[in-house]
Order: C-alpha cells, then structure tokens, then sequence
C-alpha cells in the first residue's frame, strides 16, 4: 500500500512537471541579478587600519590556542 501511494505521488510530480514560461525565466533571472547587484555593493575588505590593536592581539592569542590543542591531539 505504501509502495502504491509512493509510485502515485511520483507519477502525479511527473505529470505536473513542465519547463518553466519565458515570463517565469524572465523573473527569475531579474531577481538573480539584484541580488548579485546587492551583493556586490558588500564586496570589499575591511579597513584593517580601523581594527583596534587590542582585538588583533586577542585574535592571535586565540590562534594560537587553538593550533596549540589540535597539536595536543595530533589533528
């Protein structure tokens, strides 16, 4: 029984199936490109020259633990 309602319910998805219109192609393709526009806008790398000292230097520390715990444990 359950084998039959899992072979009807593929068969109904088959039938239903159908290449999408142009107007679908056309929206779908406006929407990719803003948000490739959008993305874009966002790009680009940070200052580094705004980074406080003292965050780098937390940064490293916490590096270096964590290489230091995957040497212990032969990673």
């Amino acid at each position: 029984m359950l084998l039959l309602s899992i072979l009807l319910l593929l068969t109904g998805m088959v039938i239903m199936a159908r290449p999408p219109s142009p107007d679908e192609i056309k929206k779908v393709l406006g929407e990719q490109q803003q948000v490739n526009y959008s993305k874009d806008d966002y790009d680009v790398l940070p200052d580094v020259g705004h980074i406080p000292e003292s965050f780098k230097e937390s940064l490293k520390k916490q590096k270096t633990l964590y290489l230091e715990m995957l040497r212990q444990h032969n990673l």
